[in-house]
């Protein structure tokens, strides 16, 4: 069955299952825009029509791609792209008071500017950017401060980001991405390390300089596959932790 869509491709993507053709098809939709965050997909019968397959093809290669956590299926209602909403405000974060309580942080926002891209930005962000947002935040567990996080987002692809920042102050600045950018954030790698205090972060965390600090290094990564933030956050170890449930 060809259509203009698959009709064209290499001849090693045509010796792939037709479902993986079309799975393939939609993911480049997707990577492109075509439907924003939190948006719904046309119907598996639409997609089966512009397509010219059957349906059961659609209904595999949607099920293929919400495996890997790019689109939502909900009985009744259809398939929608995921967004930020579709997940717990704070997703990626791990750390837990070592009280075990499940409360969510609050976040205080300490400053957010444009300013010129530094060689270790660059390097970490793996591209000649010219400008970034830094942003720096103070998260609190039942008022006590816990987590400094510094972050640094890419500035050629956020046009006026940082005023959004300061006007809206997001719990999460993922979800201002996705909303207003388009951009969706799918993955992110962490690594863990521990550090000493040093005077600035011990003032905002109300520790002694020198204390132990754990500290998590993200980079967080598109749906193109291309770093766009990334964060350092330094916790205090003496009564938080990190914590991670495999499934």
């Amino acid at each position: 069955m060809a259509n203009k869509g698959i009709a064209g491709n290499s001849t090693q993507a045509t010796l792939n299952p037709l479902y993986i053709q079309i799975q393939q098809l939609l993911f480049e939709r997707l990577r492109k825009g075509e439907w924003g965050p939190g948006e719904l997909l046309p119907s598996e019968m639409k997609l089966a029509a512009e397509y010219d397959v059957h349906q059961g093809t659609i209904r595999k290669a949607l099920d293929e791609i919400a495996a890997q956590h790019l689109v939502v299926r909900q009985q009744g209602k259809g398939t929608f792209v995921t967004d930020g909403t579709m997940h717990r405000p704070f997703y990626f974060l791990r750390i837990q008071p070592k009280s075990g309580s499940n409360k969510f942080p609050t976040t205080e926002f300490l400053s957010c500017s444009r300013q010129k891209a530094s060689a270790e930005e660059q390097r970490m962000l793996q591209g000649a950017i010219p400008e970034v947002i830094r942003l720096v935040k103070l998260r609190r567990f039942d008022r006590k401060p816990a987590i400094v996080e510094r972050i640094t987002i890419r500035g050629d692809l956020f046009p006026g980001l940082e005023h959004l920042i300061e006007e809206l102050r997001p719990e999460t600045t993922y979800t201002l991405l996705e909303e207003r950018y388009r951009v969706l954030i799918l993955r992110v790698v962490e690594r863990l390390g521990a550090v000493a205090a040093a005077a600035d972060d011990a003032k905002l965390l109300a520790i002694n300089k020198g204390a132990p600090l754990l500290q998590i290094n993200r980079i967080a990564y598109s749906l193109d596959g291309f770093p766009v933030e990334w964060r350092v956050s330094r916790c205090n170890a003496r009564s938080h932790e990190y914590v991670v449930e495999l499934t």
